[in-house]
Formats: structure tokens, C-alpha cells, sequence
């Protein structure tokens, strides 16, 4: 319990940062130019009562210019893992990855999304 309470003054809570999230993105497509990103925003319910003027992010991806260069001289074998998010929100975070003619492993594209599904 000592030890939720620190990061979450370190960090903040769950709810800040996923409100944090579209500021993110805006940062990352501003540092780097030629970011791809996209959000989906969700309403957010308190119970069975949807919170007006109050959403959270649905689902997230994004992908970096040299990554997206980059997929062009790829073998022809992309691979899409993920690792389960616990704590209150979860989810999955996604990570598409190839490998280049130096079988070298490239990074393509990254998502978190509610489930690993052929929709997500």
C-alpha cells in the first residue's frame, strides 16, 4: 500500500496519467516529425452512469518516421506480440515487429488496445 502511495505522488494517480495520454502524442509528433499516431476515445462510466464532459482513451497507436522507413527493406515476416497491462486500467500492449536484411529486430509499430483480437 506504501508503495502504490509513493509512485502515485511520483507519478501520479491512473487517472492522471491516461489523461495524459493525447499530450503525448502531441509531444512525440512534434519532436518527431512524421509520428503516426492515433486514439480512440472512449466515455468514461462511473458504474453504469456515463460521466459527461469526462472520457479516457480507448485504444492507442503509434509509429515512429524511421521505423515506418525503415519497413520498407524488411524480410517478408511480421510478428505482432504482446504483453498483458495490469493494475486498475489493463489491457494489452501490441508491438509489430520485422526483422531487416541484417536480421537485425525493427520495431514497426506499437498499440495498446483492450484485448489481442484480430480487430485490435
Amino acid at each position: 500500500m506504501a508503495k502504490k502511495k509513493v509512485i502515485a505522488q511520483i507519478y501520479g494517480d491512473w487517472e492522471e496519467s491516461h489523461n495524459k495520454v493525447p499530450r503525448l502524442l502531441q509531444a512525440l509528433q512534434s519532436c518527431c516529425l512524421g509520428t503516426m499516431c492515433e486514439i480512440s476515445i472512449a466515455p468514461y462510466y462511473d458504474g453504469h452512469l456515463m460521466v459527461r464532459d469526462y472520457s479516457i482513451f480507448d485504444k492507442v497507436f503509434w509509429a515512429f518516421p524511421p521505423c515506418v522507413k525503415a519497413f520498407k527493406d524488411h524480410k517478408p515476416f511480421v510478428s505482432v506480440d504482446g504483453t498483458h497491462l495490469y493494475e486498475k486500467y489493463g489491457g494489452v500492449l501490441l508491438i509489430a515487429v520485422a526483422q531487416d536484411g541484417n536480421s537485425n529486430i525493427l520495431f514497426i509499430a506499437f498499440a495498446i488496445v483492450e484485448s489481442k483480437t484480430m480487430e485490435s
